[in-house]
């Protein structure tokens, strides 16, 4: 091999050794920083609910054995109670601007390793009643809910179960369960 062919093939083993290495930092850095994106997610989320076992004391709870009608105005009676308690609730309270882009990473590698592309396009056959969330929104009421993928689900930060992720569309939605209320949501952060 002759001495230039011998420095290109140096030259080349070190632009990918140095090209790795720089990925590795970068990755290393971007760990610690997801890590501190989720433990706020986590804490915001600590905080609702707190707030929302603080407002349960305060209103009439469902009896055993309760009527549809029964459970409907427990559920309206803690909705309205969060919606009095966060009247400044807006996008980001509780996914708070630095897990964003960390959702969007994880959603985004998701699909593409999980081949989720098909199953997300597939959501949503029916024309929504809600075609963009809003906080506070009522869903359902009568609304069509879009189940979350299990593949995707698996990626996402367990939550309590007092909370789900839905999808609406591109939006990834937090609800609160028994309130049936959208307390935060993602936009495009769903591809389609």
């Amino acid at each position: 091999m002759g001495v230039v062919k011998r420095a290109l093939l140096v030259v080349l083993c070190l632009g990918i050794t140095l090209l790795a290495s720089s990925e590795l930092e970068a990755q290393a850095v971007a760990a610690p920083a997801e890590a501190a994106a989720i433990k706020q997610f986590e804490a915001a989320i600590a905080d609702y609910l707190a707030m929302r076992r603080r407002l349960l004391n305060e209103i009439p709870p469902p009896v055993p054995n309760s009527t549809s009608l029964q459970l409907n105005s427990a559920s309206d009676a803690l909705a309205g109670a969060i919606q009095r308690s966060r009247q400044g609730a807006s996008v980001g309270d509780l996914f708070v601007p630095p897990v964003t882009p960390v959702f969007k990473r994880t959603v985004d590698d998701a699909v593409r390793t999980a081949k989720l592309k098909e199953v997300l396009a597939a959501i949503d056959d029916d024309e929504p009643v809600v075609r963009e969330p809003k906080i506070h929104l009522r869903f359902p009421g009568a609304a069509q809910m879009a189940t979350m993928p299990p593949s995707l689900l698996a990626v996402l930060p367990r939550l309590p179960k007092e909370l789900e992720y839905r999808i609406i569309g591109r939006f990834l939605v937090l609800r609160d369960i028994d309130a049936a209320l959208i307390v935060d949501y993602i936009p495009d952060l769903i591809p389609r």
